[in-house]
């Protein structure tokens, strides 16, 4: 099986907006209240004229108000006509801030930060429902099948954070999709070769967007995340070969339902489902979907059942550690590197010249340059119980990005034994910086 190198990615969901529509202004009109009209002895007390000129002015009175209340009128049918398309406009503005945010969340998604519900750090299961027999294999069929088995050699905390190379190694059950020879030509000029060796994979873009959002809910999944492959962007194609396998037959020993979360302990059959042991813990969702019954959420290898120790590493000349998990074996020790409860990397100490077989017994574990290449190595101290060695596994790039590690060498494991009084951790690193010229030509 090929190794991989287990990617992350993270971002956040963005938030709707919505406009509220605006009130019709209102005007209000005040009319001034008539004077009473004084008595009618008073009244007949006044002159023709006073009758006449008051006649008039009430008439005038009366005009004007006609003319200030079509006015007032008007001015409310403009008012009305103002708001009505104020609101209109409020209307427009609310909907497209709708839409714009609707995109940019569908847009977004594959960014966010999913809430860890499974109690990923734990090694127990969550408490529910326990599912029957007939459930279990069910799962158990579903986990098998080529389209969604990429997803179980692969530790996750959350769906975003899957290996998608793993994923996707073979092609995950999706069909080739219709390339043209451009196409495959600019791959094989990105590749530097001039033919195709192995099984051709040719994945659309396309397709792979659509397969990750079914499988786990991520949308506008970024492609860039499948390192492994080779994207031809003018033509939205990724395109890969391979001679071999990832598949694991697994089989579901038991499981929970909690609403409509599933866990369920897996262990693999005839092979390891992970490279120190047996056992995962996947979680899913159940999705009410008969074609698509189950979502991705979580892959928990579980390391520290059959890790003999857990030592936090040094960090030569910092305060830093690294989690290390060792096993032993009848070749000596196997290391694993943890990062995030998911075995990152595993280093096996193998010495040529000297039996390490009965050296599992991982005294200390420490990392540092030792040979000036600004790669981190690592230093183990080992004992049989009566002997203490010294191994020395070299960091070296295997390709971009990708660190491995030398089995260790019996010139050095020899060089510091016969140097070194006391065999821990420090005192062989300082004695190798100080004799760099000697370590180099080992």
């Amino acid at each position: 099986m090929k190794k991989k190198i287990i990617k992350t990615i993270s971002g956040a969901m963005a938030a709707a907006i919505i406009l509220s529509g605006c009130n019709s202004p209102q005007l209000k009109i005040d009319s001034e209240d008539e004077e009473a009209v004084e008595d009618s002895g008073e009244a007949d007390s006044e002159n023709e004229s006073d009758e006449e000129s008051t006649n008039e002015s009430e008439e005038a009175s009366t005009k004007g108000t006609e003319d200030e209340e079509t006015e007032a009128k008007e001015s409310d049918a403009d008012s009305s006509a103002d708001a009505s398309d104020a609101a209109s406009d409020a209307d427009e503005e609310s909907d497209s801030a709708k839409k714009d945010n609707d995109n940019d969340s569908k847009k977004k998604t594959d960014e966010s930060e999913f809430e860890d519900i499974t109690d990923y750090d734990s090694t127990v299961m969550l408490d529910g429902e326990e599912l029957t027999e007939d459930e279990l294999s069910d799962i158990q069929d579903f986990l098998n099948q080529h389209e969604n088995n990429g997803f179980v050699a692969t530790s996750y905390r959350t769906p975003d954070k899957a290996n998608w190379n793993e994923v996707f190694y073979g092609g995950a059950g999706i069909e080739n999709c219709d390339y043209p020879d451009e196409a495959l030509d600019a791959y094989l000029d990105a590749i530097g070769e001039d033919f195709v060796e192995y099984d051709l994979i040719a994945l659309s873009g396309d397709d792979v967007r659509s397969y990750v959002e079914s499988k786990t809910g991520i949308t506008d999944f970024d492609i860039s995340l499948l390192d492994g492959f080779t994207y031809i962007e003018e033509y939205d194609i990724l395109f890969d070969q391979v001679s071999d396998t990832n598949h694991v037959n697994i089989v579901c020993e038991e499981g929970i339902r909690r609403d409509d979360l599933i866990q369920v302990l897996v262990y693999g059959e005839m092979q390891k489902v992970g490279e120190l042991g047996d056992y995962r813990r996947i979680s899913l969702i159940e999705t009410g979907d008969s074609d698509n019954p189950y979502m991705f959420y979580s892959n928990r290898e579980l390391w520290e059942d059959y890790a003999d120790s857990v030592i936090e590493a040094s960090v030569y000349g910092t305060d830093e550690t690294i989690t290390c998990a060792t096993s032993g074996t009848e070749y000596g020790p196997d290391i694993a590197i943890i990062e995030d409860n998911a075995v990152e990397d595993i280093i096996y100490p193998r010495l040529s010249d000297i039996d390490l077989s009965d050296f599992n017994d991982v005294k200390e574990i420490a990392f540092c340059d030792v040979n000036g290449d600004d790669l981190t190595d690592m230093v183990l101290i080992l004992s049989d119980g009566d002997d203490t060695v010294a191994v020395v596994c070299d960091a070296h790039e295997y390709y971009e990005g990708y660190i491995e590690y030398s089995q260790g060498s019996s010139a050095v494991t020899i060089w510091l034994s016969d140097n070194v009084k006391k065999l821990t951790a420090d005192n062989v690193i300082e004695y190798i910086l100080n004799h760099q010229d000697e370590y180099n030509e080992l």
